[in-house]
């Protein structure tokens, strides 16, 4: 096997015998290589496509992937993986479908903004299916049981837990800006509470004071304990179902709060988060394999990485 320059490529110069660095090889496996120019292409492109700059605590893994890519190409020359313009079209249009672009123009714009000519674009696609089917080839299959999905729900069943919720009614008493009619509302706020508490219907005396005007109340619905504002969290801590809260002051006013029912801490069913374990558990094993697969791979061929000769910008 012909062997390239280990980290460059070098060219001669011009009527002189010393030669000149122009590119430097970051990434290389067999003949295949990434220079820091190509790098840079894919980090603006992958910018692009999350919103989100490289940053350089992400270069190491980037890189990492750049070459477990550059392993897995060499493996479908191997297997002789052949991609047919009918497929990398029918990548495109599901693309397009995608992102709802049934526009030609629309679809030019979108690549442009990508930072993408449409040979670019095809060209990564080919390179994409190419390395799924080798993918397929190399992982197999993925057996998993129900058994072993049940067993991974239980130990992480806390995952999947429904915190403790309350459903409540609460009735506002608005306070002026300069706090003059505080202490009416709240003595108001307190004639309410005792009415409640004396046998009256609290949705009748709620229909009352709105009908003044100045109140403003109802059902607020189930709401999650953890996300309970803390003043109103302390106000129904000891209640239970059909009791009011004491009146308490929120920037707003004189607030107060009936609990209607607790509904107790539970935990989604395994039928409902199934698909879910499912997916994430093909995901787990389909990376252990693929780590196993590109690391044998990387035995087999003459593989450099040189993390060291890349930058985000030139320097």
């Amino acid at each position: 096997m012909t062997r390239i320059l280990l980290a460059s490529l070098l060219l001669a110069a011009p009527a002189a015998a010393e030669r000149t660095l122009v590119e430097a090889i970051v990434v290389r496996v067999n003949e295949r290589i990434l220079t820091v120019t190509d790098l840079r292409k894919r980090a603006l492109v992958r910018a692009a496509e999350t919103g989100t700059p490289l940053s350089p605590e992400e270069i190491p893994q980037f890189l990492q992937e750049a070459l477990d890519e550059l392993c897995l190409l060499e493996r479908a020359a191997e297997l002789k993986i052949e991609v047919e313009r009918a497929d990398v079209e029918a990548a495109v249009a599901s693309l397009k479908e995608q992102n709802r672009i049934t526009d030609e123009t629309a679809f030019e714009e979108l690549l442009a903004n990508l930072g993408l000519s449409r040979a670019q674009l095809e060209e990564r696609l080919t390179t994409t299916i190419t390395i799924n089917r080798t993918l397929q080839k190399e992982v197999g299959q993925l057996p998993l049981t129900e058994e072993e999905l049940r067993k991974r729900y239980e130990q992480e069943k806390e995952r999947f837990a429904i915190p403790e919720k309350v459903h409540l009614e609460h009735i506002l008493f608005p306070v002026k800006a300069d706090g003059s009619n505080t202490q009416a509302q709240w003595e108001r706020a307190e004639r309410f509470v005792a009415a409640v508490r004396g046998g009256a219907d609290f949705s009748k005396l709620l229909a009352e004071e709105l009908a003044r005007g100045d109140a403003t109340g109802g059902d607020l619905g189930e709401i999650s304990v953890p996300d309970l504002r803390e003043e109103v969290a302390r106000a129904i801590a000891g209640l239970q179902p059909s009791q009011v809260s004491e009146p308490f002051i929120i920037p707003a006013g004189v607030h107060l709060v009936r609990l209607v029912a607790r509904i107790p801490r539970s935990y989604r069913p395994f039928s409902e988060v199934v698909e879910q374990l499912r997916n994430e558990e093909l995901d787990r094993r389909y990376r252990q394999r693929l780590r196993s697969v590109v690391d044998n791979l990387k035995t087999r061929y003459v593989v450099e990485l040189h993390p060291e000769y890349f930058s985000l910008e030139g320097r």
